[in-house]
């Protein structure tokens, strides 16, 4: 058997592999990149949409309120009312609409409700009426977890019911 000496390789032969190696890996790189850009665009939608959307259709009760001095208060002296049991509640609806009822009242006065738009941690609510007021919202690992508003001398807390 004879020793067949391969022939060597032809420098255009090789540049052309080399060549069509780094197009290969350009392209790879190309379509990663344009993956992760379209998954990072996703997940910024999203938080944007659930940032939006984290009040629709909620309800919230006054559980806590302190007064100017920082102090806890009783809510039935807040609200003013004969009996300790009675809640404020809040209320969120789909169409960016909210009800506030922090005393009791005839509910079709039209003077405690209006729309409202979430930005950052305060909510910016308008009142039927024309009153405007802003609620400052708490956060626990981005997500809502109570609701502070100012009335008269006083802050209500509110959570989720």
């Amino acid at each position: 058997m004879a020793n067949k000496k391969k022939k060597p390789v032809s420098k255009d032969k090789c540049n052309k592999k080399k060549k069509f190696s780094v197009t290969k890996l350009i392209v790879l790189l190309a379509v990663v990149a344009a993956a992760a850009a379209v998954v990072t665009l996703l997940v910024i939608k999203t938080r944007e949409d659930n940032a939006r959307f984290a009040l629709k259709n909620t309800e919230w009760v006054s559980v806590s309120a302190v007064n100017a001095s920082g102090d806890e208060a009783d809510l039935y002296e807040v609200y003013n009312v004969k009996y300790d049991n009675y809640q404020g509640r809040l209320n969120f609806d789909g169409n960016n609409r909210f009800e506030l009822w922090l005393t009791p009242g005839d509910p079709d006065d039209g003077t405690h409700s209006g729309t409202y738009e979430l930005k950052g941690d305060t909510v910016y609510a308008k009142f039927d009426e024309g009153t405007k007021a802003e609620f400052d919202v708490k956060r626990e690992n981005g997500k809502i977890t109570g609701i502070d508003i100012g009335y008269e001398e006083y802050v209500i807390s509110f959570a989720r019911k």
